[in-house]
């Protein structure tokens, strides 16, 4: 039994090495907040806070999340905890919110597996003989064949093989040009971010006859109806990923008789407890199941590399290596290996801290948890 004692929120701004760009924005900086979380004997856990500044991709912001920790999830943190997975009934009344919640969530489990004396993968339910995960890469939605074939030059360079390209309605004429030359179409997934509508039919169809692995989240989250309706009509394997907020979201999907790939980011879920009920589900319908990434600092990446060596992950996910998108992370780097892996963390907890130096010199808020 723990009882935590205080929460800070430290400032992170990086800079991209590149812009980002899908259907829905351009990111040319992560800008967010890490997530220490201490207990009363002194032992801390790290998380991060994964959403976007702006509400394109997902309704939460940095600035939202930061209101709804101090305001309204540290105030139900004063109880004594026998299980970090007590947190999700402390958190119960809380509506939405899922990566305020998250970032919460996940810093309490990095500091119970360090009290536990264990690697959070372990803690997890991961499989010990899953050290290394295979990279995969994601390609910025590109105007033009030229800069898409140059961006797939450099990643292949760097020994990358498994891709995910962002597309667009009107933006995916490069994709359908580069199929079957410089792609191996079996390593490549195709992320709409729901840009596409029933009137892009026709569009949708130029897609499905490419043969690619996956078609990830054609249509709007919520448009489930539709979805389903596209799933039975393509031949490619449509893939969910801002439809799941919860379990709950893929019951509905399998009742209008969709069986999708899930791209599970811990973060947009709520954080461990729910990612944990989404395997279970997965394992039992025998749906396909990949790992997600929301462009993390390291301490994010570390979190997300050990949930992704749980076995139900049959999928290669969009775990990349830190220089991917940051020239210098705020933790020792995650670096590809040669045969196009990144390693699990070692160690006890989630086997990555910032940088010292780094947390010295950022701006840190600090909240006392009070006693209930």
């Amino acid at each position: 039994m723990i009882r935590l004692e205080r929460l800070r929120l430290y400032s992170a701004d990086l800079e991209l090495r590149s812009p980002f760009r899908s259907s829905e924005s351009t990111q040319r900086s992560k800008r967010t907040y890490l997530v220490e979380l201490e207990s009363d004997d002194g032992v801390t856990g790290w998380s991060e806070i994964s959403a976007q500044e702006d509400p394109s991709y997902w309704p939460e912001t940095v600035s939202s999340c930061l209101d709804v920790i101090e305001h309204h999830l540290v105030p139900r943190l004063g109880i004594a905890l026998e299980s970090p997975f007590d947190i999700a009934r402390v958190f119960a009344s809380i509506r939405g919110n899922q990566m305020a919640r998250a970032s919460i969530e996940m810093a309490l489990f990095d500091l119970w597996a360090h009290r536990e004396g264990v690697s959070l993968w372990q803690l997890l339910g991961a499989a010990s003989d899953r050290t290394h995960i295979t990279a995969g890469v994601s390609l910025s939605l590109a105007d033009d064949i030229d800069g898409l074939r140059e961006e797939l030059a450099i990643y292949q360079q760097d020994g990358y093989r498994f891709f995910k390209a962002k597309i667009a309605p009107g933006a995916d004429a490069a994709i359908l040009e580069l199929c079957g030359t410089e792609f191996a179409l079996d390593h490549l997934v195709l992320d709409a971010n729901g840009s596409y509508s029933g009137a892009h039919a026709g569009e949708l169809d130029r897609l499905d006859s490419l043969g690619v692995a996956l078609l990830e989240q054609p249509l709007t989250e919520r448009d489930f109806a539709g979805l389903a309706d596209t799933a039975r009509r393509l031949r490619t394997p449509i893939g969910l990923d801002e439809s799941v907020g919860g379990v709950d979201d893929i019951v509905t999907a399998l009742r209008l008789g969709m069986r999708p790939t899930i791209n599970l980011k811990p973060s947009r879920v709520g954080g461990y407890v729910e990612s944990l009920k989404i395997i279970e589900l997965c394992k039992h319908e025998g749906l396909h199941l990949r790992i997600g990434g929301m462009l993390e600092t390291g301490i994010g990446r570390a979190h997300n590399l050990a949930l992704a060596s749980h076995p139900a992950f049959d999928r290669v996910g969009d775990l990349a290596a830190s220089d991917r998108y940051f020239a210098n992370d705020l933790t020792e780097p995650f670096v590809l290996t040669a045969n196009g892996t990144i390693e699990r963390p070692t160690g006890t907890g989630l086997g990555r801290v910032p940088d010292p130096a780094w947390i010295s010199s950022t701006s840190c808020l600090e909240l006392h948890i009070g006693r209930s």
